[in-house]
């Protein structure tokens, strides 16, 4: 059937970035998978058409709502190998490198994740084997596709540091050393290899056999082009330990609520549902703008972004190693005293670092360790407290089988074409998921500095929205901090102003996520339209977005009273997206 970037009906439902994607969700459910098979065939397809953003050298969180009702979520974000530390991103001469030394630095590569969690999503929850699932995707980079505009500019950004590499540059770099253009038929005969090695000999082979051998040794020695003589390729340490003692996490979503709505997302280290929590739960608790009155509602939205993200860069980490005070964020006292300092009628009225009176010790342990407020906004010079690089990278897909079992999926390799390596013999491109783990960046208070084993903080965000204990929405985005507020806005869009998700997603997108001054980034339609100068009017500041790909490349699925669904998919951002609805 036709696919648009909306579809509605009855039956099996999916949104993504490319068509190819939906036709694998399509073929895996014709042949009795269920919504597990359909999203890891999926996400392996996305690693062949949407190759700089994720695949099975990155990692994610993936949502899967069960029929029973009960959700789950499988965490597998990239984790850094047991050598690495505050010296790791240092220079010779002791300075911190540049972002752009640091993202082809071996040392930036996590242990990927993919592999584990497609395996075991197959084993616990789907219906079919490795084989079936990956047929799809094994076919695509046998056959090749034809480069679109998106991954022609996608390479392009990424010239360069491709070049550096010799089976980098073979894949994804012309025989003049640039982009492969518009049209150009794309093969990664490796990776259909790759995958059929992972379906006859199991996810083990990533992990204690020969692709972790040559993942090891391009991480370490990285494969350069003879003709490259520069020094940034730099060597990591990983091992193969590293790799074999990799898990996948099952754990329970963070759960929180928003008016009649109950939401679920993933826990640590993505800090996208508990961000989400904190600012909702502070909406909830400020007087309502009413139905109509948009102004009022981006406002809210703004300074609820503008105070959790104080907290979030204060606090949030990697939980398994580090204390961080997620219940006590959450708390109705802590949401209570956030929401006091927002004023309705003005725009950062009430100061970021009001300080706490509440009883939760865990709260007050750390801002009594640190000497500050919960989410001081006003200690510029903090030591940790540095912006990260932001990247419109990350993958997000939506999947419903039609029979109760839904998942709602964002996979990364982190920046665009991650570090840049593809392992040689294997197709893979390996994600740089620490190469903004450097000293000075990790957090007011250290939660996310450079340290063993760390997993690293992430903003990925997949959503699910229920009411009455039925499933009425699911949302995610790419997009690195970007996806926690534009998840945020099309929750609060949708569920505070009453927009559909269709009308939501199209809405030009506003970004507060802390900056100096309070300063919020938009992109040009919302720059251009009333709402802008009507919110400057309350005393917000706004800033152009300037990346073209626009804010946040959503997509997510909707359901009416009635049972209907509606798959929406993003109309216009990064090369738009598809989505379909199935009788099957």
């Amino acid at each position: 059937m036709r696919m648009t970037h909306v579809a509605q009906g009855r039956g099996a439902a999916a949104a993504a970035e490319d068509p190819r994607v939906l036709d694998a969700v399509r073929i895996t459910l014709e042949r009795g998978g269920n919504a597990v098979d359909a999203a890891v065939a999926a996400a392996a397809v996305q690693g062949v058409c949407r190759p700089m953003s994720g695949g099975l050298g990155g990692g994610g969180f993936m949502l899967i709502r069960l029929p029973s009702g009960r959700s789950v979520v499988i965490e597998h974000r990239e984790q850094a190998s047991a050598a690495f530390g505050p010296e790791s991103m240092v220079g010779a001469g002791g300075q911190v490198l540049p972002d752009g030394e640091r993202r082809v630095h071996g040392h930036a590569v996590g242990v990927p994740g993919a592999p584990r969690a497609w395996a075991e999503a197959i084993r616990l929850y789907g219906r079919l084997g490795l084989a079936e699932v990956l047929a799809p995707a094994i076919a695509l980079a046998d056959a090749g596709f034809e480069v679109d505009e998106t991954l022609h500019r996608e390479i392009a950004e990424r010239r360069a540091d491709f070049a550096m590499f010799e089976p980098t540059a073979r894949i994804y770099l012309d025989e003049a050393g640039t982009a492969l253009p518009v049209g150009a038929v794309l093969t990664n005969p490796d990776l259909a290899r790759t995958y059929e090695t992972f379906a006859a000999d199991g996810v083990n082979v990533f992990y204690d056999g020969k692709i972790a051998d040559a993942i090891v040794a391009a991480v370490n020695e990285p494969p350069v082009a003879t003709s490259y003589r520069g020094d940034a390729a730099r060597p990591g340490a990983m091992t193969r330990a590293d790799l074999s003692g990799y898990t996948a996490r099952h754990l329970e979503p963070v759960r929180y609520r928003y008016g009649e709505y109950e939401l679920v997302g993933p826990p640590l280290p993505s800090s996208g549902a508990l961000t989400i929590a904190e600012a909702l739960g502070i909406l909830d608790r400020v007087p309502p703008a009413d139905g109509g009155d948009l102004v009022g509602h981006i406002h809210r939205y703004l300074e609820a972004c503008r105070l959790a993200f104080a907290d979030r860069s204060a606090y949030l980490g990697d939980g398994r190693i580090v204390d961080v005070p997620a219940a006590a964020l959450t708390s109705d006292a802590y949401l209570r005293s956030r929401a006091a300092a927002v004023d309705v009628g003005r725009a950062g009225a009430g100061e970021a670092d009001a300080s706490w009176t509440g009883g939760v010790s865990s709260i007050d342990d750390v801002t009594s360790a640190a000497g500050t407020e919960p989410g001081d906004l006003t200690a510029a010079g903090a030591s940790w407290m540095l912006h990260e690089p932001e990247s419109p990278s990350t993958i997000h897909l939506s999947v419903d089988d039609g029979h109760g079992m839904t998942v709602s999926y964002t996979s990364t390799i982190v920046s665009m074409g991650g570090c840049g390596i593809v392992v040689p013999g294997t197709g893979i491109l390996l994600n740089d998921a620490l190469a903004g783990r450097a000293p000075g960046r990790g957090g007011r208070h250290g939660a996310g500095r450079p340290m063993p084993g760390m997993r690293p903080l992430s903003s990925m965000a997949p959503t699910m929205v229920q009411r009455g204990g039925r499933l009425r929405m699911t949302v995610g985005s790419p997009g690195g901090t970007t996806i926690i507020t534009t998840v945020l806005q099309l929750l609060h869009l949708t569920l505070g102003a009453g927009m559909g998700l269709a009308e939501a997603l199209a809405h030009p997108r506003v970004t507060q996520r802390g900056a100096d001054g309070g300063v919020a980034e938009a992109e040009p339609g919302f720059l251009a339209s009333p709402l802008a100068g009507a919110l400057e009017e309350l005393g917000h500041r706004f800033i152009p977005w300037t990346p073209m790909e626009g804010i946040g490349a959503a997509n997510g699925l909707q359901w009416n009273d009635k049972g209907d669904v509606t798959a929406v998919a993003e109309p216009v951002r990064r090369g738009s997206g598809y989505a379909a609805v199935w009788r099957l």
